[in-house]
């Protein structure tokens, strides 16, 4: 399958978040079945605008060392008596999980502490908070701060700049019930076409041994990738976090805890009903072999969330760092753009910010470049970021799609993973954005993602979203 290699940049790729697609090409390729449309949303764009006031590029924080002092923006939110602008303690415990701006004691933030709470803003942290609580880059990689921008901290709201208009919203009981009541579904997204919902039976956790894993993870007809590159790297990094997120009533419902644009603690209940194509295949994100999971659910309730909080007008394009805080309560992410970073620093982020317990996600500049395997990269396209598979590799980057194209179809061996070798050329095509963990923040990660040899499938394989080619 020939394509033209071509290039985007991140503001042309920030406009493909918006776009809608018109017609499609379909293209059977044995069990894998491909429509090709246009674009799907960059992995490492911000696509917002950010707050007077908010940083970018050099004013972007680090994580200070212990006892050190850091200026992150989201941790200078104060409520009613808070103390707006005090920065807090960074270093081990500094910025708390989501929703607790520098709150003492490193706890995990209730509803009420979503900016900090009355007086809470910049208190320091009692220093047994895990690192990866902590804002911003990794201390050991300041010498690489000023090549960094495009922020998404902001001064308004500890969930990103990209939420600072929803913030405005103020909640209707209206809006009360279409969260608490399953059966009343979102809208289609526009930028989709032909699919209707229909109910599916649901395996929570099909994959991994009952674990929340990279594999779980298998776009097919939303052009939300680097949304669901957000859904397997937080399964990567810490899948007890995916579980803590869903509860199942045992109804076929289930009610996902999330946080509103001020990072207040809300529940959001979905059905059993998904996305589907014409003959009944499902189009939402789902488990190898079309089961739907527990990122199906996720992604519904994204699909309600984006309703009456308009994050992004639609979830085909929504970027990771804008997919995450829903679920983390904290907003705070800066990117690299691509040839910002040589093969060796690459590789130093990559494991340094890992380490860190942040999410990564990142893009390729360079359409179908290949690898000695034959597997080729996307562009305008998000793919989760693995601390690299050997020292032979540079950085490990998986496809949503659960497989990657090649010179004469596509090829799902791997997971979708392309393990990139230490090269000028490769690292000159990558951007990525590393995005704070809030809630979902844990040990860190220092080890490969190698996916179970059950993992693995070739059955029923199928991408329609509007990027696939």
């Amino acid at each position: 399958m020939a394509r033209a290699p071509f290039s985007l940049n991140m503001s042309q790729r920030r406009s493909l978040q918006s776009r809608r697609f018109g017609a499609s090409l379909p293209v059977s390729l044995g069990v894998i079945s491909v429509l090709a449309l246009a674009g799907c949303s960059s992995a490492a764009d911000d696509g917002g605008t950010a707050a007077a006031g908010s940083t970018a590029g050099a004013g972007m924080v680090l994580q200070g060392g212990a006892g050190s002092v850091a200026g992150s923006p989201s941790a200078t939110l104060g409520g009613a008596g808070g103390s707006a602008g005090t920065p807090s303690a960074a270093g081990a415990g500094a910025l708390g999980g989501a929703g607790s701006a520098g709150s003492a004691a490193g706890g995990t933030a209730g509803a009420s502490t979503g900016l900090g709470g009355a007086g809470s803003a910049g208190a320091a942290g009692s220093g047994n908070k895990p690192p990866t609580c902590v804002a911003g880059l990794p201390s050991s990689l300041g010498d690489l701060a000023a090549m960094a921008g495009d922020s998404t901290d902001s001064k308004m709201t500890i969930m990103g700049t990209r939420y600072e208009g929803p913030a405005a919203h103020v909640m209707t009981s209206d809006d009360t019930a279409f969260f608490h009541d399953a059966t009343k579904q979102p809208p289609i997204p526009g930028s989709t076409s032909g699919l209707h919902l229909k109910a599916l039976p649901v395996t929570l956790y099909p994959s991994g041994g009952g674990t929340p894993t990279p594999a779980d993870i298998n776009q097919h007809a939303i052009g939300n990738c680097d949304g669901d590159t957000a859904f397997a790297s937080m399964a990567y990094l810490n899948p007890a976090f995916i579980k803590s997120l869903i509860t199942d009533n045992h109804n076929d419902t289930y009610s996902v805890a999330m946080y509103d644009p001020l990072a207040k603690r809300i529940s959001i209940t979905v059905d059993n009903q998904f996305l589907v194509d014409d003959g009944g295949t499902i189009g939402a994100v789902s488990g190898k072999n079309n089961v739907a999971d527990w990122a199906t659910v996720l992604e519904k309730a994204t699909m309600k969330y984006v309703k009456v909080f308009p994050v992004v007008d639609d979830i085909g394009g929504i970027g990771s760092e804008h997919q995450t805080p829903m679920f983390t309560g904290v907003g705070g992410s800066i990117a690299f753009d691509r040839g910002k970073l040589s093969p060796a620093n690459l590789t130093r982020v990559v494991k340094a910010a890992l380490a860190a317990g942040k999410i990564i996600s990142g893009g390729f500049g360079i359409e179908g470049l290949a690898l000695p395997s034959g597997l080729q990269t996307v562009t305008a396209h998000g793919y989760a970021v693995f601390v690299p598979k050997d020292g032979n590799t540079m950085i490990s980057m998986r496809n949503p799609w659960g497989l990657d194209p090649t010179s004469n179809g596509y090829n799902a061996s791997t997971d979708g993973v392309l393990d990139i070798p230490p090269d000028q050329t490769w690292a000159g095509t990558i951007d990525l954005r590393i995005i704070d963990p809030g809630d979902a923040c844990g040990a860190g990660m220092t080890t490969p993602y190698l996916p179970l040899s059950g993992d693995i499938s070739t059955k029923s394989l199928h991408v329609t979203e509007p990027h696939a080619r």
